[in-house]
């Protein structure tokens, strides 16, 4: 979950004299456990911050921000990312990870 390379710490592990799961056992283990638990604290928790969005008085005041990423000039990049901020709460709200084809402006989604 820290983000760091199953490749490199398992190296490391290996330099320490520590077993560990293979890169497989962790691909697998990670698909099947840690990403679902993540998405649907996500989701839970995405829905409570519309709710309560919602139930501010002035709901049409409320303040939004976006950004997002795609490329940099004189870079290529493979992933972009699209957030949608609510300033009334101080929140991420949405937030999109998008993968660049091969075709010129076509995006498509990874999850």
């Amino acid at each position: 979950m820290a983000g760091a390379s199953i490749s490199k710490i398992l190296l490391v592990f290996n330099h320490m004299g520590l077993s560990a799961y293979n890169a497989r056992t962790f691909f697998f283990h990670q698909k099947n456990f840690l990403l679902p638990v993540v998405l649907s604290y996500w989701e839970h928790h995405q829905a409570a911050l519309i709710q309560k969005i919602q139930k501010i008085k002035n709901t049409k005041h409320a303040v939004w921000s976006g950004d997002g990423r795609l490329d940099s000039m004189g870079h290529s990049a493979k992933f972009g990312v699209y957030t949608l901020f609510c300033n009334t709460i101080l929140k991420v709200v949405h937030f999109e990870l998008l993968q660049v084809s091969g075709v010129l402006g076509n995006a498509q989604l990874c999850f």
